[in-house]
């Protein structure tokens, strides 16, 4: 070899080390899509590393590469960052995604919105209008993604034909194996698995209602098929074709005699599909209302007067839910209900301020866990006639000795101080009611904890004693409630959803009835 090819082939080794060909460069692998009201950003793929930015539900950003359970971004601001995958949403780059531009689907709804992504809960950025049509860009659990007008938006299924004038969740269905066990997805969002175990990542999301294929059922969990998706569900999320969800919000005309029992006492029966919305009427245990409809997680029923009102799905059973059960729900031969008038109840989100209480799996804190549900919990006992006072009503320090005070100076008949656990040992769960004082405390905090235990989805760790000081030096009747393990991965992702808060809060209350009486 000559000296001065020699001296070539080195140049090109070393422009090769410092200047590595595009393909090299680190490409995003699709997009993250926030599913958690707000997350840090994080400098490093764990929770020992600093916290660098925010991101907030329904931001969308970059996905550049995944370690373990943590997924990097690209921020805005053009750094990179990391956050963990079980609360965001994958999904692939338009380019990568099965795809097929050949494809129209039409608007048949005059008023239909377009998204920024597959769900309710992502921004509107503009209207796809009756009989107008558009190019179909890609497919994910009951959401089409279209190209309109130049600008592309995601549109629900329901609401679009394809070119051969079914809709697109009918075409999909035509094109199930008719040999296959098909199922539909029973609760608001469900988690699709790479493997069966709760520990295995998640690689998608599915919303209730969506259709699938069962391929196999293993231990529990099922081996399930969506748009060509792949993955692993626990079963009892799945309603099969032959045994059709009880509890579901979606209500046919058939159903037209099918009767909601009221589960527990005093629930509330209210004008619209929100906890927010006035309250109608408060029912007994065994109550039995004829349902009319629904919307959303809520059964619209009859009432004695011929009016309509709504009740949440999962404070009910129905007709058929409650046969199965061996024996209709009957009323309890005490009424709770009007218990909790004029009551006064002090209400204790922990922490705040400076003091942000622990920190959860994904980084966030508690002090906003603690007032989202004192707050919800407030609503509901001034809803019951009780006279209510919450220690802090917003992100405020508050001392320990201020917190009793309160109690005293209001002379509680009941002081509730709410907070989340951790524990070094991820794998902890559960919830847990304190009391100081035999005497004074325990029976407040087990008549609580017996009614939230009914409705929660996490394991129950007792009743116990504990040597707390808005405890040991309150005067009235008190007890601090640890509502679940925010260090546990999956726990802490139950104990922010909405229907959780709505459960325990519900407990709680009815707790507090019992209590009273």
């Amino acid at each position: 070899m000559s000296k001065k090819h020699f001296v070539l082939i080195v140049c090109i080794i070393v422009a090769g080390a410092l200047f590595p060909p595009f393909s090299a460069v680190t490409a995003a692998q699709g997009e993250a899509v926030i599913a958690t009201d707000e997350m840090n950003v994080r400098s490093g793929p764990g929770l020992s590393y600093g916290i660098m930015a925010e991101v907030k539900k329904g931001e969308r950003y970059p996905i550049l590469k995944e370690d373990g359970d943590w997924v990097q971004i690209q921020l805005g601001s053009g750094e990179k960052g990391w956050v963990v995958s079980w609360l965001i949403t994958k999904e692939k780059q338009a380019g990568t995604s099965s795809t097929d531009s050949s494809k129209t689907v039409t608007s048949t709804d005059p008023d239909l919105r377009m998204r920024t992504g597959p769900g309710t809960s992502y921004e509107v950025i503009g209207k796809f209008p009756q009989g107008s049509q558009a190019s179909v860009i890609e497919k994910d659990s009951g959401w089409v993604k279209i190209s309109y007008r130049n600008s592309t938006g995601w549109v629900s299924s329901e609401y679009v034909t394809s070119g051969s004038g079914s809709s697109a969740s009918e075409e999909s269905d035509q094109t199930e194996s008719s040999g296959s066990t098909t199922g539909t997805v029973g609760v608001s969002s469900l988690n699709v698995r790479g493997s069966d175990s709760h520990d295995a990542a998640i690689i998608t999301k599915l919303s209730r209602g969506t259709k699938l294929t069962i391929l196999e059922e293993k231990n529990g969990w099922l081996h399930i098929e969506v748009n060509g998706l792949k993955g692993w569900v626990a079963s009892h999320y799945i309603v099969t074709s032959s045994h059709p969800d009880e509890n579901s919000a979606d209500v046919s005309s058939s159903d037209s005699t099918k009767k909601a029992y009221i589960v527990y006492e005093g629930t509330n029966l209210r004008s619209d599909a929100s906890t927010s919305a006035s309250i109608v009427k408060r029912t007994a245990k065994g109550d039995a209302y004829t349902i009319t409809g629904s919307k959303g997680s809520w059964y619209e029923v009859r009432l004695d007067n011929g009016q309509t009102a709504y009740v949440a799905n999962w404070v009910v059973q129905t007709s058929k839910s409650a046969k199965e059960s061996g024996e209709p729900p009957v009323a309890d031969s005490a009424s709770g209900s009007g218990s909790l008038k004029n009551k006064a109840i002090v209400v204790d989100p922990g922490h705040g301020g400076k003091d942000s209480g622990t920190i959860g799996y994904s980084g966030q804190f508690e002090k906003k866990l603690t007032i989202k549900t004192a707050q919800l919990l407030a609503s509901k006992l001034r809803s019951a006639g009780a006279d209510v006072y919450v220690t802090r009503q917003d992100d405020t320090f508050v001392s320990l000795q201020s917190r009793v005070s309160t109690s005293h100076y209001r002379n509680a008949d009941a002081f509730i101080s709410i907070h989340y656990d951790s524990f070094a040992d991820t794998s902890t769960r559960g919830s847990t009611a304190y009391y100081y004082s035999p005497a004074k405390d325990q029976k407040l905090a087990s008549d609580v904890h017996s009614e939230v235990v009914k409705r929660s989805s996490i394991p129950d760790r007792g009743v116990l004693f504990g040597d707390y000081y808005v405890l040991r030096e309150n005067k009235q009747p008190a007890m601090l409630y640890e509502l679940g393990y925010v260090s546990h991965p999956q726990e802490e992702a139950i104990v922010h959803s909405n229907s959780y808060q709505e459960k325990v809060t519900d407990g709680i209350e009815s707790g507090l009835e019992k209590y009273f009486q």
